[in-house]
């Protein structure tokens, strides 16, 4: 099967890594150019260049829509909905699926026990673009199947900036210092590997048909190890790391509001704070119960993902 993967951040990367690890072949748009490699083809563009999304697409069995935009609301909404419709345009010529991976945003109000068909529950903007980008998929004629994922931890998400349990909990406790505790020690938080949900969405974009049934839309839980609390991660990445498990510095929900007028990123952290400051359990979905997949483990998932930080620290 041939995938076209638009980006290549956290996610995209690890499509990448397991399509070329199961003899899948791959082409890559992305926006910047980057040096071409013998077993991938890439094509430099952004999705709203006809000729590069044109050029990129041909010849794609399926789609894998894993760009973004800045951590920003307002460039969410002046951005992404013309991206994907672009994307669900050429699909849809191409007669493809596209498989999109998904948050838990527009379902934070449901975040506590989110079973799959759970009805959207936003929060705040950022939960109101994503289900507007959800009605938008469903109403087009381009086959789409969407994967939910909650927070991401996996090798790719090292360095990045954008996981919560690597930047805040993670890397600073490799580096010697504190974990930062966003939202409350306490209580349980699904947390995402980022291979795992490669894995959903090649499945998802190998049996599109399937899944997607007569409407030609789905959306689907990712496979994900039973939710544990943040207390629970700083002691075993402490653990990992040989050092003593150190009271984290936290971050009071009430500084949220205090600092969310004149900072924009804060004020975007407020927005989601429900997930982490309440319980956020994603319950299996379609693509455990009945496609078989299984989650790794949350031991092996952080296991990994200290192993990959260490190895960036030596390098």
């Amino acid at each position: 099967m041939h995938h076209l993967v638009i980006g290549e951040g956290q996610i995209g990367r690890a499509i990448i890594e397991l399509a070329l690890a199961d003899g899948d072949t791959v082409t890559v748009l992305r926006r910047s150019a980057k040096e071409p490699t013998p077993e991938l083809r890439r094509v430099a563009g952004d999705v709203l260049d006809p000729a590069a999304l044109g050029a990129a697409i041909e010849g794609a069995d399926a789609v894998m829509a894993t760009f973004h935009s800045p951590y920003d609301a307002r460039l969410w909404r002046e951005q992404l909905p013309p991206r994907e419709a672009a994307v669900l345009d050429a699909a849809a010529e191409h007669e493809i699926p596209v498989v999109f991976p998904e948050s838990l945003y527009g379902f934070q109000g449901g975040a506590a026990s989110l079973a799959e068909d759970a009805s959207p529950s936003p929060q705040d903007e950022k939960g109101r673009i994503r289900v507007e980008l959800l009605r938008a998929r469903r109403a087009h004629r381009a086959r789409t199947l969407s994967v939910i994922a909650s927070d991401l931890i996996g090798p790719t998400t090292v360095g990045t900036g954008s996981a919560v349990a690597t930047a805040m909990v993670l890397e600073p406790i490799l580096s010697g210092r504190r974990a930062i505790l966003f939202g409350r020690a306490d209580v349980p938080h699904t947390l995402t590997f980022v291979p795992d949900l490669a894995a959903a969405m090649l499945h998802a974009a190998r049996h599109a048909e399937r899944l997607s049934g007569p409407s030609g839309d789905a959306v689907l839980n990712a496979p994900a190890a039973p939710a544990r609390t943040q207390r629970e991660l700083i002691a075993e990445v402490s653990r990992l790391a040989g050092r003593p498990a150190r009271r984290p510095l936290p971050i009071p929900r009430a500084a949220l509001a205090l600092l969310a007028p004149v900072s924009a990123f804060v004020r975007e952290l407020r927005g989601i704070s429900g997930l982490w400051y309440g319980p956020c359990v994603q319950e299996p979905g379609r693509l455990v119960r009945e496609e078989g997949l299984a989650a790794t483990s949350w031991e092996d998932a952080v296991a990994v993902t200290v192993e990959a930080a260490r190895a960036r620290q030596d390098s």
